[in-house]
C-alpha cells in the first residue's frame, strides 16, 4: 500500500514494520534505511503500542465466535531446566543470525538480556540492564529522536499518511494472528483459543494482557495469560526476523 502511495521500497518496509508494534525494530530499520522517516515511524510505533488495548479488542470480537472466545486452554505444569533456559538465548541468536543476519544486532541485544538473567552469575548487571541502563537508554532515545522532529520535517502530509498506514498495518497483523488462531482452533479440535493469535505481535506484555482480559470477559474461568505470553514473546523475535528478511530480500534485489 505504501508503494502505491509513492514511497520507495525501503520506506515501505520501514512503514510496514510499524505493524509489528516493536519500537526498537522500527527505529533500527528506519535509522539504517530511511533516516528521514525516523521521527514519524517512531511516533507511530510507540503510539500504537500504547493503543493496543483499544485497537485489538474490536478486531478480536469481529473475527471470533462466542464459542471460540470461551474456549478454556489447559495450563501445563512442566518445569524447564536451568540448562534449557541458558541455552535458549544462545540457540535463538545463532539460528536468527543464520536466517536473518541483518537483524543480528537486535536479536543479540534481546537475547543478551535473557542470558544475563538466566546465567545467575551477573546479578548486578542483570538488575542494571532492567533498571538504570534501560532508563538511561530510553531517555537518550527520546531526546535524540525528538531532536529530528523539527517543524518543517515532521509537520508534513507524509507524516499523517505514515500514521494511517501504521494503523492499517497493526490492524492487519492483529487480524492475521486471530485468523491463524482460528485455524489452530479447527486443527486442534477446539483446544486452542483463537484469541491468543492477537498476542503474536511485539507489544510485550500489553497484547498478552489484552488477550487475558478479553478471554475472561466472556468466560471468567478462562486463564489465557501464559499462552498469550508465549505468543507475545514469539512475536518479539518474529518481528525482528521479519524485518531482517525483508531487508535481505531488498538487498538481493539490489535496492539497498
Amino acid at each position: 500500500m505504501a508503494l502505491l502511495l509513492g514511497f520507495s521500497y525501503t520506506e515501505a518496509v520501514t512503514i510496514g514494520i510499524i505493524g509489528a508494534c516493536d519500537g526498537p525494530t522500527t527505529i533500527y530499520v528506519a535509522s539504517q534505511y530511511a533516516p528521514h522517516l525516523l521521527g514519524p515511524v517512531s511516533v507511530a510505533a510507540y503510539s500504537y503500542m500504547s493503543l493496543v488495548p483499544i485497537i485489538q479488542p474490536p478486531i478480536m470480537r469481529v473475527l471470533t465466535t462466542q464459542r471460540e472466545r470461551v474456549t478454556i486452554m489447559k495450563i501445563g505444569r512442566r518445569s524447564v531446566s536451568k540448562t534449557t533456559r541458558i541455552l535458549f538465548p544462545i540457540v535463538i541468536t545463532l539460528i536468527g543470525g543464520i536466517i536473518a543476519p541483518r537483524g543480528l544486532p537486535l536479536i543479540g541485544t534481546i537475547m543478551l538480556g535473557n542470558f544475563l538473567r538466566e546465567c545467575g552469575v551477573v546479578e548486578r548487571l542483570s538488575k542494571a540492564a532492567q533498571e538504570e541502563i534501560a532508563n538511561v537508554v530510553t531517555l537518550l532515545l527520546g531526546l535524540t529522536i525528538g531532536a529530528t522532529m523539527s517543524g518543517p520535517v515532521f509537520v508534513r502530509p507524509e507524516t499523517a499518511i505514515i500514521l494511517g498506514l501504521g494503523f492499517v498495518a497493526i490492524c492487519f497483523d492483529t487480524a492475521c494472528g486471530v485468523l491463524f488462531g482460528k485455524l489452530l482452533y479447527g486443527l486442534s479440535g477446539g483446544k486452542i483459543n483463537p484469541l491468543i493469535g492477537a498476542a503474536g505481535i511485539s507489544a510485550f506484555p500489553m497484547s498478552a494482557r489484552v488477550v487475558q482480559r478479553e478471554g475472561q470477559k466472556y468466560n471468567p474461568k478462562n486463564y489465557l495469560i501464559m499462552h498469550a505470553m508465549g505468543a507475545n514473546a514469539g512475536g518479539q523475535v518474529g518481528s525482528v526476523i521479519a524485518a531482517s528478511i525483508m531487508l535481505s530480500v531488498l538487498q538481493g534485489m539490489g535496492i539497498v
